[in-house]
């Protein structure tokens, strides 16, 4: 920046001009103490061609037109509303299902506590019993995830739900139709598929390994 003010003292020397440095656009609402959003330079004659002497004055009022305004990237734009929203579903998503598998893990911990075995019998057996019992649940209500095999499901009812998704997509319709064919779905279209092959292998070494003594 001090390089570009030093080329517009030495230009405005040069060809008879001033310059001042000013802003040029208001923050957004809120963050008034970080200034405008760039800086510019306005150069002014010192004396005009026909003599007359410069209106200064009449100068700094009309230093620049707002000609057109854009937020950029516009939402307003459905090729970045749809990157917006993909990114949004997919990381809403990760959370829920990773707030499940956590929820998953510690259940199957304490089952495991006071049961000296280890084989893979009990995984197995365990990992059945809640995913169809978290099935049943998701059938009755709609909204909640649940485990399938490898799959985690998360009704997009539930991903619709929170806030930044809703405001972003404004109806359940559009949040389907924007994230058709970008990420993974149920057959039915009502539900965002999770892949935990790995989840369920690394459940099913720790049973594997025997527990730690003191």
């Amino acid at each position: 920046m001090f390089y570009q003010k030093c080329r517009a003292l030495d230009a405005a020397a040069r060809y008879d001009y001033t310059v001042e440095f000013t802003g040029l656009g208001a923050p957004p609402p809120g963050t008034d103490d970080v200034g405008f959003c760039t800086q510019i330079g306005v150069f002014v004659r010192k004396c005009l061609k026909n003599g007359e002497p410069e209106t200064v004055k009449q100068c700094k009022e009309h230093v620049y037109k707002t000609i057109f305004k854009a937020v950029y990237p516009s939402l307003k734009d459905e090729k970045y509303l749809q990157t917006a929203v993909v990114n949004e579903v997919v990381r809403t998503s990760q959370t829920i299902a990773r707030r499940l598998l956590d929820n998953r893990k510690s259940k199957y911990k304490k089952v495991c506590d006071g049961v000296e075995t280890d084989s893979p019998f009990l995984t197995s057996c365990f990992l059945k019993d809640v995913e169809y019992s978290s099935l049943t649940k998701a059938d009755n209500t709609h909204m909640e995830p649940f485990i399938n095999g490898q799959t985690v499901y998360v009704p997009l009812a539930k991903i619709f739900s929170t806030s930044n998704v809703k405001q972003l997509c404004g109806t359940f319709e559009t949040l389907s139709r924007l994230i058709t064919g970008k990420v993974a779905l149920s057959s039915d279209g009502s539900a965002l598929l999770i892949d935990i092959e790995y989840e369920n292998e690394e459940l099913e070494n720790e049973q594997l390994l025997p527990a730690s003594k003191e």
